[in-house]
């Protein structure tokens, strides 16, 4: 074999390696990059006296308590993105930098859980029971 002919051979060899490697990354990509699909305010299933109550004291509610609510009605984990479009539907929006710095400190910890999936990059969150027990708390509130 010439060494022109192996050439040609490692060059075949590189590009069916290249292919395969930007095929599967380009997969890895599409199922990391797409976030899971927003709910609304309705798949929650939030009462409507709570919902009510909340949206006539929207600018006495906290966003920890909006957030808490969120989550505690939420039929299965909520990311970032969800959770700021169900704060928007509610006319209280939680800015993505309130959910990066204020959520994470270190006095809020134990609330929330937050849970990496795998293939996500996306983080979901769910409450905790100190959580629960705080958004139970706020919810108690608003129907006296």
């Amino acid at each position: 074999m010439s060494l022109e002919e192996r050439v040609r051979e490692l060059d075949k060899r590189v590009s069916k390696l290249e292919a395969k490697v930007f095929r599967s990354a380009k997969r890895a990509k599409d199922v990391a990059g797409s976030e899971p699909s927003n709910l609304s305010l309705k798949d929650l299933n939030i009462p409507q006296q709570i919902l009510s109550a909340i949206e006539q004291r929207i600018r006495k509610t906290g966003y920890w308590n909006l957030v808490l609510t969120l989550l505690y009605y939420a039929p299965q984990s909520l990311t970032h993105a969800s959770i700021m479009s169900l704060t928007k539907e509610l006319k209280k929006s939680v800015s993505y930098d309130w959910l990066d710095t204020e959520f994470h400190r270190k006095k809020y910890s134990g609330l929330v859980r937050a849970e990496s999936s795998a293939g996500s990059k996306f983080r979901s969150y769910t409450l905790n029971e100190p959580g629960r027990r705080k958004a139970e708390a706020f919810l108690s509130a608003l129907k006296e």
